[in-house]
């Protein structure tokens, strides 16, 4: 399973399988979208560069985007 993360409109967007999935504004959210696709720590996960330069995606600064995404899969 592959996992691919970007940053766009102050929302990451999350594609699992090259397929999209959802867009998610916290990690609450990022966590339900890959619990309900079967993301599990075990799965290739991903990010594109935009999600390094969020605050030119909307986010108040360039970690947000890292931080949304590192805490869901801390409570995968």
């Amino acid at each position: 399973m592959y996992v691919f993360f970007n940053a766009e409109d102050a929302k990451v967007k999350i594609t699992v399988d090259n397929e999209f999935v959802a867009y998610a504004s916290n990690a609450e959210e990022l966590l339900e979208a890959m619990n309900e696709f079967g993301v599990d720590a075990s799965a290739t996960m991903m990010a594109s560069s935009d999600v390094d330069f969020a605050s030119e995606e909307g986010f108040a600064t360039d970690s947000c985007a890292h931080n949304v995404i590192e805490e869901a899969i801390s409570m995968l």
